[in-house]
């Protein structure tokens, strides 16, 4: 997945970028960009605003989910914040913390991945609260 950089916040090696995506769809993701350190508000010279990263989304820091029969349906309630409130649909488990799931965000199934030991099934809907993860792919 491609993602243009609209605004970007930066924070020693953390990164919240508000972004882009191929279907001009915005979306509020976080990565650590680990060849960049970043004191006070200066400007990052590896990823800018107009800077299109590559990579794979994920949900991650799961805290609170539930069994919840709704329509998908995703939300990003703080500004420049990856924080996220998701409906979301099981297709594949990895094992008892992350699995796969179908998202109202983007075609591709993301991974989710649970602070806890969940037992969810294939195709149940649930309600999930974590952060909008991005893995930057070289």
């Amino acid at each position: 997945m491609n993602l243009k950089i609209i605004n970007i916040s930066t924070f020693g090696y953390d990164r919240f970028v508000d972004a882009e995506m191929e279907d001009k769809n915005k979306i509020i993701v976080h990565f650590m960009e680990y060849d960049e350190h970043i004191d006070n508000d200066k400007k990052s010279e590896l990823k800018f605003v107009g800077s299109i990263i590559k990579g794979e989304l994920r949900i991650d820091l799961v805290t609170g989910s539930y069994v919840k029969n709704g329509e998908l349906m995703f939300e990003q309630p703080h500004r420049h914040s990856s924080h996220i409130i998701a409906t979301v649909e099981v297709k594949r488990i990895v094992d008892e913390f992350s699995l796969y799931a179908k998202t109202s965000i983007c075609d591709e199934e993301i991974l989710v991945e649970f602070e806890s030991k969940v037992k969810y099934g294939i195709n149940d809907r649930i309600y999930i609260v974590g952060s909008l993860e991005f893995d930057i792919i070289s």
